[in-house]
């Protein structure tokens, strides 16, 4: 009796080891996914770019913003936003900082009063002018904080295999979860679901276009419908440069 307990005993505990093992192994695999996600929609370091919004509200109709994106990724991540039409939005900036330690900064320029304004975390979640995306969708959101899950691997979009990957906050945020479908070649999260804190479906973006620019698979066309108003934003790229040395200074609002 005493050899049959002891024999359970080990089974039991191998089996408690095989499982932690199992799920560490789990979290490895996600942080791994999620690293080179991001580094497969943040390719090279620097990027130049023109750059369009269409929004269109529930009726089909149509407004058409346009500009210029700049993007370095050295140190830290840094995207500015500079558009040239409408008359009416000329010269207004947004800028989007993501420093060493992961913390996003948020600035936007405003022509008509020129002055910087620098968003408080809690601002980022708010509509950018209108559109479908919010100022924290213009850069990649933070990851450092969410807890992390596969859940599904070998799921398709669009035809092609990806990883399935939902991310909960572990604090208060304007996202319940997050659930991207990440290809498994290239990392591009094809296909985004964003989830209300009631776990209703409230938007979902999408990869429209991707083509290889100097040997990286770039994104060219974005779009991001908001499911339950039935309104979308387009955002498309075109005369895309990566690595040219963009200067620090372009990177500096007025």
């Amino acid at each position: 009796m005493r050899a049959t307990t002891g024999r359970s005993r080990n089974v039991a505990a191998a089996t408690v080891l095989l499982i932690s093992m199992a799920v560490v192994a789990g979290a490895t695999d996600v942080t791994e996914i999620l690293t080179r996600m991001r580094q497969a929609v943040e390719p090279g370091k620097d990027v130049r770019a023109a750059i369009e919004f269409t929004i269109t509200n529930a009726k089909g109709e149509s407004v058409h913003w346009s500009g210029q994106l700049y993007r370095r990724s050295v140190s830290d991540t840094c995207t500015r936003l500079v558009f040239d039409e409408p008359l009416d939005f000329r010269g207004t900036e947004v800028m989007v900082q993501r420093g060493a330690d992961g913390v996003t900064h948020t600035r936007v320029y405003l022509p008509a009063i020129r002055r910087v304004r620098e968003l408080d975390a809690d601002f980022r979640g708010e509509s950018f002018f209108g559109t479908d995306f919010n100022y924290e969708d213009l850069g990649l959101q933070q990851l450092d904080y969410q807890q992390q899950t596969l859940r599904g691997d070998g799921e398709e979009t669009e035809g092609r295999a990806c990883h399935q990957v939902e991310s909960v906050p572990d604090r208060g945020w304007w996202y319940g979860k997050i659930v991207r479908c990440i290809d498994k070649k290239d990392y591009l999260p094809r296909r985004t679901e964003y989830y209300d804190r009631a776990g209703v479906l409230w938007k979902l973006r999408t990869f429209d276009e991707i083509k290889k620019i100097d040997g990286y698979p770039t994104v060219t066309q974005i779009t991001m419908r908001t499911v339950p108003t039935g309104t979308s934003t387009r955002i498309s790229m075109s005369d895309i440069h990566y690595n040219t040395g963009l200067p620090e200074s372009l990177f500096q609002m007025p």
